[in-house]
């Protein structure tokens, strides 16, 4: 190319650009939601990516943790120093209450570590660390679960001989020494060491190990000198924190990957679409001896420039939104807020919307290339095939109006950015599905409490109530219908370390979910969940060996059973297996009509902690909403403009058509009407494509993200939420119609074919 056609060349990229305002502004709009749309997404993928991991590095979590009474020098030198220590923490910890509702709220107050402390290091999320004695550091879930705020004074009532303290909260963390409030009491709080002695005089040892997975043999080599105090492993933590999050970070999973895809769709569209609508820009441009690949290598450079510019505010769009979806996921997930402000993932974003945008230019670029000088003069178009399209005969076969017709069509001159628009409406249809699913999901999983693995309406901890006392309590209870006990323990199997259950008398009242094999009728049968299947390679029939501490025992597995938690790795038996020890946890069905918080509030009163089965998922549905909702929004404006700048493109083609029309006698109402048809007929397609392979691709995503329990869980939506999808997406498509047409019906009909 020589430089007087390199100047000319662009001067013809520079007019069009600026020629056509409203197209290169709608153009650059697309990049820049489509940019904005994909910082979010990779935001919100790069915080699912084992939530419960990132949040123990960053907090520098501990592998066991034990909360005692005073401890003597020797003990603590045993506990700190064993061989498979490699960091500890000690530090002062007392019981407290606090009149927050109307029974008293407990509390656990800990000594605040250094920033520098290497075990159990709060991450500060809101507010500050404690800098004055009187102040106190709130754990997230904890404060927001009763409505404490930053500035708030905390009346703290001592528990164990201390004496009452009055502490200013001065932040909000988050901490993986337990899980989610109220899921797990009492709530956590840290403060400095003077406040917490005035309290109570507890200690806390925490230690990290060199082996994570040596935990059960550093707690059988310690637990002798210390049995009774309470220890926490934290498998226990990580698994109560992935059975929360397992079904929300499937489903936000889920949702960004069709993101992805349609981000992808909608660079496609928009400028593939753009640059076949350039064929008279390209016919000067090789009327000046441009050749074919001097041509491509124009057209890719004018849309990356413009890629550039939009996808850099785009990045700066993505970075301010992305924090109003990671808030709310974190807090899902109970970890801390990722940022979205990551320069090199920014950077790569930048990159991947430049070379899409400069692939989806060089395609067709390559092909108007390709075309005769004269026609591409003549027309600014190719030269369409004689005789009407598929669509066009469709629409004529059915008898359509004249308008429906010509709108059908136009929708259809171009045949691949008809195929990309259509895909573009596709994936909002599809990511309109895969939230209903979501809804639909959460309440197979609330009317069915066993699809997550508990099977009960209630869940009670004893307190300070032995198991017989708590039992007949809780049996005794107006509206409970059975009871039960219920223990976790960790068993070793030929294939290493797993967690099991073990169920007490009446266990054949709380039937797990068992879609392969059957439920176990007695002592000595168990079930497990597929993970616990593929990593023995055993199937249904199979007796397994296992030891629970000294003891060995064998199972027989007669059935699968769904399992959220522990990627399925878990077995459970009745407790007549073997010699179970250690307080269990009791879980309750209740009888039909029966009211299940205010059972709840009564079990509470008794003195004893009673969580809902179905307000855990209730409240996970709620958090997760903003999450799906906010990205699918994002995701109906990228398909909105999608079907604006197509619409646009059809109408600026087709203005000498219009203007004929026109001058025959088609009213500006009726062009109006055509316009309208043709997105509609677009977004119709979308819907009969988009309806079924949303429902299709929900359930193979979650089977493949989750195939512990993803397919087992999994909810369709019923036919009045899918056909609700309908009306929605033709409103969407007459609102992008609405911008075109309008500019169609205004202009003069002498003026377009004056300039024709």
């Amino acid at each position: 190319m020589t430089r007087p056609q390199l100047r000319a060349a662009a001067r013809v990229a520079r007019a069009d650009l600026a020629g056509r305002p409203v197209q290169t502004a709608l153009t650059g709009l697309a990049i820049f939601v489509a940019a904005t749309a994909l910082v979010v997404t990779l935001a919100l993928r790069n915080g699912l990516d084992d939530p419960f991991a990132a949040a123990h590095d960053a907090t520098r979590g501990s592998h066991v943790a034990l909360s005692t009474g005073a401890l003597t020098p020797e003990q603590i030198e045993r506990l700190t120093t064993h061989r498979d220590v490699v960091a500890s923490d000690v530090r002062p910890e007392a019981f407290a209450s606090a009149a927050l509702t109307r029974n008293p709220v407990d509390i656990r107050v800990q000594g605040i570590p250094r920033p520098d402390a290497a075990v159990d290091v709060p991450r500060v999320t809101d507010g500050r660390r404690p800098t004055a004695p009187d102040e106190v550091l709130l754990e997230r879930s904890f404060a927001r679960e009763l409505g404490i705020g930053i500035g708030q004074t905390l009346r703290l009532a001592a528990r164990r001989g201390g004496t009452d303290t009055t502490l200013t909260v001065a932040g909000l963390a988050v901490t993986t020494q337990q899980a989610e409030y109220p899921r797990w009491n009492p709530g956590l709080a840290w403060a400095p060491d003077e406040a917490v002695t005035r309290l109570g005089s507890g200690t806390r040892v925490a230690v990290r190990l060199a082996d994570p997975e040596r935990t059960s043999a550093y707690i059988a080599a310690i637990e002798p000198a210390l049995r009774g105090r309470g220890i926490t492993d934290w498998h226990a933590v990580r698994d109560a924190v992935t059975d929360q999050a397992r079904t929300s970070t499937i489903i936000i999973g889920v949702n960004t990957l069709l993101a992805l895809l349609a981000v992808g769709f909608t660079v496609a569209t928009v400028i593939s679409g753009r640059v076949l609508a350039q064929r008279r820009e390209i016919g000067l441009l090789k009327a000046i001896g441009l050749t074919p690949k001097g041509v491509i290598a124009l057209l890719v450079a004018e849309y990356a420039a413009l890629a550039l510019a939009a996808g850099v505010l785009g990045l700066v769009a993505g970075t301010l939104i992305a924090p109003l979806l990671l808030e709310p996921m974190a807090s899902l997930l109970a970890t801390p807020t990722p940022s979205a402000f990551r320069p090199a993932a920014l950077l790569a974003a930048l990159a991947l919307i430049v070379a899409a945008v400069a692939v989806f230019a060089a395609l067709p670029a390559s092909r108007a290339g390709r075309l005769n000088t004269v026609d591409a003069l003549a027309l600014g178009r190719a030269t369409l095939p004689p005789g009407a399209s598929r669509a066009a005969k469709l629409a004529a076969a059915l008898r359509l109006p004249a308008t429906a017709r010509l709108g059908v069509k136009d929708a259809f001159t171009s045949r691949s950015r008809a195929l990309l628009t259509v895909g573009a409406l596709t994936m909002m249809v599809i990511t309109l599905v895969a939230a209903l699913s979501m809804e639909a999901t959460y309440n197979r999983v609330i009317e069915d409490p066993a699809l997550r693995a508990k099977p009960w309406d209630v869940r009670v901890e004893p307190g300070t109530r032995g198991e017989a006392e708590a039992l007949r309590t809780v049996r005794s209870q107006p509206g409970v219908e059975h009871a039960t006990t219920i223990r976790g323990l960790a068993v070793t199997t030929t294939r290493g370390e797993a967690q099991a259950r073990a169920l007490g008398d009446g266990f054949e009242r709380f039937r797990y979910a068992v879609p392969d094999g059957r439920m176990f009728a007695r002592p000595g049968e168990a079930v497990a969940g597929r993970g616990f299947f593929e990593r023995l390679g055993a199937e249904i029939g199979d007796t397994i060996q296992l030891r629970a501490g000294d003891q060995r025992f064998a199972v027989t597995l007669v059935g699968r059973h769904v399992e959220p938690d522990n990627d399925g790795e878990i077995v459970i038996f009745p407790a007549a297996t073997i010699a179970t020890t250690g307080e269990p946890d009791l879980i309750a069905q209740l009888a039909p009509g029966a009211d299940p918080e205010q059972v709840a509030r009564a079990l509470t009163a008794r003195g004893l902690e009673a969580e809902l089965t179905s307000a855990e998922v209730r409240q996970e549905r709620a958090d997760i909403r903003p999450v799906v909702y906010g990205s699918s929004a994002l995701l109906v404006a990228v398909a909105l403009v999608n079907l604006l700048t197509t619409l646009l493109l059809v109408t600026r083609e087709r203005a000498r058509d219009f203007g004929i029309l026109k001058a025959i006698g088609l009213t500006p109402r009726g062009v109006l009407a055509v316009v309208a048809c043709g997105g509609a007929a677009l977004g119709l397609i979308a819907i009969v494509a988009g309806i079924p392979a949303g429902v299709v691709l929900f359930r193979a995503l979650m089977t493949g993200m989750s195939p512990s329990e993803g397919a087992d869980i999994v909810g369709t939506p019923g036919p009045f939420a899918l056909a609700l999808i309908i009306p929605f997406v033709l409103a969407v498509s007459a609102l992008a119609g609405s911008l075109p047409a309008r500019g169609a019906a205004r202009a003069s009909a002498a003026a377009v074919l004056r300039a024709e």
